[in-house]
């Protein structure tokens, strides 16, 4: 998915702090879960609020441990920008518990923050970085497409919020 597709299908994009991540079983107890508390800095989409929590498969209880491939990883301390839609429950009938998120295209929904030792500046750094992708067809994606590694804070956040000005019918830049 293309940062266009991410912002267009995410309900809720936030820059944060992980507080809290911590794994338990699902509402059905069929699978590990860990759930996230983040502390949103900044909303760039889905209104102002203090934190979110959020639902990722995977996790460890005790001496069992699940292992969602390509699922992201949540650690107390990380600051991140996620893009975020409604959790659907492992649960009967597939609907979201109330006030949980999931991550909008797994890993590619969770960017993390990290402050440059050499220069002192905010980067965010995606899961894409120097990896090769394909479409839905099986074929590599075009240049654009891929992973450019690191991006300043600053710039991609407000290339984020021109891809949610412009609605889900635009192109952004």
């Amino acid at each position: 998915m293309s940062l266009d597709e991410v912002t267009a299908k995410s309900e809720v994009i936030v820059l944060g702090r992980v507080e809290a991540a911590e794994s338990g079983w699902s509402d059905d107890g069929r699978i590990i879960l860990t759930r996230a508390t983040v502390s949103v800095e900044r909303a760039l989409k889905g209104g102002s609020r203090a934190q979110v929590i959020v639902e990722t498969p995977g996790g460890r209880i005790g001496e069992v441990a699940m292992i969602a491939s390509g699922a992201p990883v949540f650690h107390t301390g990380d600051r991140v920008v996620l893009f975020l839609e409604l959790a659907r429950s492992q649960g009967a009938g597939g609907r979201g518990a109330a006030g949980r998120l999931a991550v909008v295209g797994w890993s590619l929904g969770k960017m993390d923050v990290t402050r440059d030792p050499r220069t002192g500046r905010d980067l965010v750094r995606d899961r894409t970085s120097g990896a090769s992708y394909l479409d839905r067809q099986g074929k590599p994606v075009t240049p654009e497409r891929a992973g450019k590694g690191p991006a300043e804070l600053q710039q991609f956040l407000e290339q984020v919020q021109g891809l949610v000005a412009a609605g889900p019918d635009e192109k952004g830049p």
